[in-house]
This record gives structure tokens, C-alpha cells and sequence, in this order.
């Protein structure tokens, strides 16, 4: 039987430290394998079209191109990278507004090893692994913004119930199941939901419950 082939990951971090320091968490798994780092943002796009990775872990704050920047350019591709967002801030504006450009996910650089490793393996299966405490502080330290009306009143009760456990982190495995539907149907609701907020992926749509209060 063949081995399933591994997650690749381009690092992006203009600190030669923190890039050693990922690359070694990632050296101790089977099935992620890092094929190559850059030291700033303008280098990310070559090396993606290079070496092809299926995840990027993008610093945001870099020395010449912000990660925020160099996600942009990244969501212009065709196929593009799935992508996230590292900060060495708990809650940053730029967290926002890089899950607003594209990014899948978003990690403190403090998370222990098993957190980057699990982030990476969701975000690639297509999932996002992020803490409700991290989506309310995100919420919290932001201008109250009130969600319109008409982008929750879009949603069936069902898509609600689809949204709310998004916004819990579970992946569409754990949604069928606690919901007894299928995962496809669950998929089908996902995108539904997606398209009706307006919301690029998991991490949007789970702010949108936030900020409507489907989430307490």
C-alpha cells in the first residue's frame, strides 16, 4: 500500500531563528516536510511558483513585503497555497485583515510544536484549527461593527446551525456528526454559508457569528 504523499510548507519569516525553530517542529513529523524558507515577503511569490507548496506559513510582519502583502499576491494565483498567518502578537489588526485577503488560519508563534503541526494538517484537509478565545479576542479588541441584518437573515436555521459550529473550529467530520447529517451535505451547507456572508473561508464566517452574537 502507498504512503500517502506529505504536506508541503514554505516557510516565511524574515528571523532565521523562528524559521529553524518551525522547520524542527516540522522535521519531527511523517508527514509534513518543509521544502524551503524565505527571509521576506517579496521572495514568497517564486518560491511558491517554484516549489509548490500546499500550505504557506506567513509571517506578517517582515522587513520589506508584510506576509499581509504577500497573501494578496498569493490570491491572485491559479490554485493558490493555502495559507497562515503567524504573528508573534496574540490578537493583531493584521490577523484580520490577512483571513480578509485570503489567509485559511492564523497562529501565535508562541503555540507549542503539536499546534503548528495540527494547524497545518486542518488547513491542507481544507479545515481551520482556531480557539473560540482566539476569535473573541480578535472580536473584542476590534471597533464594535454591527453585522448587518441582511447577511445573517440570508441563512436558513439550518445554515445557522451550520455557522454556529463552524465557529466552534470543528472541521465538517465533527459538524456531521454532532448534527447527523453527511459530510457532503455538510460541505454543501459550508459553501452555501460561505457565499451568503460574503466570507472566504471558515475564519470569516466564524467572525460573522461572532459579531452577530450566534456565538456567546
Amino acid at each position: 500500500m502507498t504512503a500517502p504523499s506529505p504536506i508541503t510548507v514554505l516557510i516565511a519569516d524574515d528571523d532565521p531563528f523562528v524559521r529553524r525553530g518551525v522547520s524542527d517542529i516540522f522535521a519531527a513529523t511523517t508527514d509534513i516536510v518543509v521544502v524551503a524558507d524565505v527571509e521576506d515577503g517579496d521572495q514568497v511569490p517564486v518560491a511558491v511558483q517554484q516549489f509548490r507548496p500546499h500550505v504557506v506559513l506567513m509571517d506578517l510582519k517582515m522587513k520589506r513585503v508584510g506576509g499581509l502583502d504577500a497573501t494578496r499576491v498569493l490570491m491572485t494565483f491559479p490554485n493558490p497555497p493555502r495559507v497562515i498567518a503567524m504573528t508573534a502578537m496574540d490578537v493583531d489588526d493584521l490577523v484580520v485583515q490577512a483571513v480578509s485577503a485570503g489567509a485559511h488560519s492564523f497562529l501565535s508563534k508562541d503555540e507549542p510544536p503539536q499546534t503548528f503541526q495540527q494547524s497545518v494538517r486542518a488547513v491542507a484537509a481544507g479545515n481551520t484549527l482556531f480557539s473560540q478565545e482566539s476569535l473573541r479576542r480578535i472580536v473584542d479588541g476590534r471597533p464594535q461593527v454591527a453585522t448587518a441584518p441582511s447577511e445573517i437573515d440570508k441563512l436558513s436555521g439550518r445554515e445557522r446551525d451550520i455557522l454556529r459550529a463552524v465557529a466552534t473550529g470543528a472541521p465538517n467530520a465533527a459538524i456531521a456528526a454532532d448534527l447527523f447529517l453527511s459530510e457532503t451535505t455538510v460541505k454543501t451547507h459550508v459553501s452555501a454559508v460561505f457565499t451568503k456572508l460574503g466570507a472566504r473561508n471558515r475564519v470569516e464566517a466564524a467572525l460573522v457569528a461572532f459579531r452577530a452574537g450566534l456565538v456567546s
